[in-house]
């Protein structure tokens, strides 16, 4: 995992402020940013976990209809964008970082597909 967090931090204009590995049980928080460790609580991350992982579930059947595979889910937030990029049935990697504009969304696909 540590190769990848490397790689998502080392993206030009991406300033990361969370990396996750999510597993099909469990979650591990890989990196946060100093100033955000306190700001989420543990029943906050559990229930984030929930959601992403409630959603990988049905991310497979939609793309069991569409016939196409996909690379990554992408969030836009007001001020902050959301990457989960599925590993295996349900594993992913969470990876979240400050929305700026331009902001290098296909740069940091490229740069995770390649690991």
């Amino acid at each position: 995992m540590s190769d990848l967090v490397e790689t998502l931090r080392g993206v030009d204009g991406a300033e990361a402020r969370v990396i996750a590995s999510l597993d099909p049980l469990d979650f591990t928080i890989e990196y946060v940013r100093t100033e955000l460790e306190s700001r989420y609580s543990d029943r906050d991350l559990e229930s984030a976990y929930r959601l992403i992982m409630a959603n990988q579930v049905t991310g497979d059947e939609f793309k069991a209809l569409i016939g196409e595979e996909f690379e990554v889910q992408t969030l836009f937030f007001e001020n902050v964008v959301v990457l989960v990029l599925p590993a295996a049935r349900y594993e992913a990697v969470f990876a979240s970082f400050d929305r700026e504009d331009p902001f290098p969304i296909t740069d940091l696909i490229d740069a995770a597909g390649r690991l």
